[in-house]
């Protein structure tokens, strides 16, 4: 059980954001894909940062909701990425320090999916 992949649970449906992009739009689009999270990618597509719906509270907690900020001013840089090949059991210390969502990448630094706790739940009540 522990040493199922990573890529048997990850979502492959990815929504992302170009760094530049300002706040009201990651916000828009978080709001109309019904996404927690977003993935900040460099013009090049490799994974730049992650933005969750943590971080839009703290933003509009601290400027105006239709903020004009840049994706990058608020967005998480120091992002735990895992591979597709590495394990549940891997992904047990990430989740411990409590990251809840861990884009999965290939070997260029691309996103090629996102697992979340919900995704580590799900996949242990199926099987446990």
């Amino acid at each position: 059980m522990n040493d199922v992949p990573v890529d048997r649970l990850m979502s492959t449906d990815l929504t992302t954001i170009e760094r530049g992009a300002d706040a009201a739009d990651a916000a828009k689009r978080m709001r109309d894909t019904g996404v927690g999270s977003l993935l900040v990618v460099d013009p090049d597509g490799t994974l730049a940062g992650l933005i969750t719906a943590t971080d839009f509270v703290a933003l509009v907690r601290d400027n105006d909701p239709k903020d004009r900020t840049p994706v990058e001013a608020f967005m998480t840089t120091d992002v735990v990425a895992v591979g597709r090949e590495d394990t549940v059991a891997e992904l047990a210390e990430p989740t411990a320090h409590g990251y809840t969502h861990l884009p999965v990448t290939d070997d260029r630094g691309e996103p090629v999916g996102m697992v979340s706790t919900t995704d580590l739940t799900a996949y242990l009540s199926r099987v446990g």
